[in-house]
């Protein structure tokens, strides 16, 4: 395995001191995919407070959970001593940690046999759990009991799934039964933990494993209006992969008061959850003119072009076509910041109280319809002329 030289010269130095160090979990398994790993994680049996004497550069990230953070070649690296975790009374967190100066040990306590590999260039892969054979055959299987593992936190069974899809991979049977099992134990994780590993399962390449999810009957206790068989999942995965357009389109059925409910749920952030209502809610707007184009931008503003892309994907529609009427249009005026003219022109003009915003929304409809006439003489003629006789100019 070719590591990076910043951290080839942290695991020397680290045995130049009398410590192990290995490098373990996720790069590990990606680089026995062909993957390109995005970072390194260090695992060693050196105490925090060893790891700050080897080191001049060093960031406490995490010192009740034996993490420090090293700086090498402006890299961060996190150097975790070797530990045992005891008894999880929340099935999130171990109530206390017990380091050991023992690899196997820690190798023990990880969730799945495709993470639970080591690496170092003297010793080569420690592998005690079968994982380069479970990756080979493409397998998430729990190491050692799943569902003892699942008890101690039960967010790796969300993972499970999340790996599944985006690793494609098939969940062994014992340790979906015992998912199945525990998926209860999924009510004592905070809802923020369970939308990122959501999320991450929806945008992935396998979108469709979301049916193991829903059937293990975890989504119940979270996202209890989703059902299985209700999403197009060859359509779903043909989507930009933006969350908020496939999230979208799992709720297009539900109604935006309820898509609305949901993403709050989630706890997002509020423009997310205005963008999936909106989306949800304009889906099934007419757009068969240039001018109902323009009436959909002034509605969904930036995020035209994902509801678009949610309309062609329900109808069948060409995208192609909707684009090239959005690009028509894209320069066009289709908000009061772009009309040609403001609230002051109209009180120059007499207009008092609420029919300033009556007259300056009829303005902006007339410019969508006639995009060419968003001048201030064009918009001040039609406003004074305008037959509306409840704020006609007295």
């Amino acid at each position: 395995m070719k590591l990076p030289e910043s951290v080839v010269h942290i695991l020397e130095k680290l045995n130049k001191n009398g410590f192990e160090g290995y490098v373990v979990g996720g790069c590990v398994r990606d680089h026995i995919m062909g993957k390109t790993p995005n970072d390194y994680d260090i695992a060693t049996s050196a105490l925090p407070e060893d790891v700050k004497k080897i080191f001049n550069h060093t960031v406490d990230t995490g010192i009740k959970h034996g993490t420090v953070t090293v700086i090498a070649d402006r890299k961060s690296y996190e150097l975790t001593t070797y530990r045992i975790d005891g008894k999880y009374s929340d099935n999130r967190h171990p109530d206390e940690v017990i380091f050991t100066d023992r690899l196997s040990g820690d190798l023990s306590r990880r969730d799945f046999t495709a993470n639970a590999i080591a690496y170092n260039p003297e010793k080569g892969y420690v592998d005690i759990f079968g994982g380069r054979d479970d990756i080979k055959n493409k397998i998430i299987r729990g190491v050692g009991d799943p569902e003892k593992r699942f008890r101690e936190d039960a967010l790796r069974m969300m993972r499970a799934v999340r790996f599944s899809a985006q690793l494609d991979f098939e969940i062994e049977k014992n340790t979906l039964d015992a998912l199945i099992k525990n998926a209860e134990l999924i009510k004592n994780i905070s809802i923020e933990r369970i939308r990122e590993e959501l999320f991450k399962l929806i945008l992935s390449n396998h979108a469709e494993k979301l049916e193991i999810l829903i059937n293990s009957g975890m989504t119940k206790y979270f996202l209890p209006e989703i059902e299985a068989g209700r999403t197009d999942y060859a359509v779903l995965s043909a989507l930009s992969r933006d969350i908020r357009l496939r999230l979208a389109y799992i709720l297009k059925d539900m109604g935006s008061k309820k898509a609305n409910e949901i993403t709050k749920r989630l706890k997002w952030d509020n423009k997310s959850i205005r963008d999936v209502t909106l989306m949800v809610k304009l889906k099934n707007m007419d757009i068969d003119s240039l001018y109902a184009m323009r009436r959909l931008k002034s509605c969904a503003e930036d995020i035209t072009p994902l509801v678009l892309e949610l309309k062609s994907a329900i109808e069948g529609h060409s995208l192609d076509e909707y684009n090239e009427m959005y690009r028509t249009v894209k320069n066009d005026c289709t908000s009061l910041k772009a009309l040609a003219i403001d609230g002051s022109d109209l009180m120059e003009a007499g207009f008092k109280g609420r029919e300033i915003g009556s007259r300056l929304n009829s303005a902006l409809d007339y410019a969508m319809q006639h995009p060419e006439k968003n001048s201030k003489e064009e918009l001040m003629d039609y406003v004074m002329k305008r037959g509306d006789k409840k704020w006609q100019k007295h």
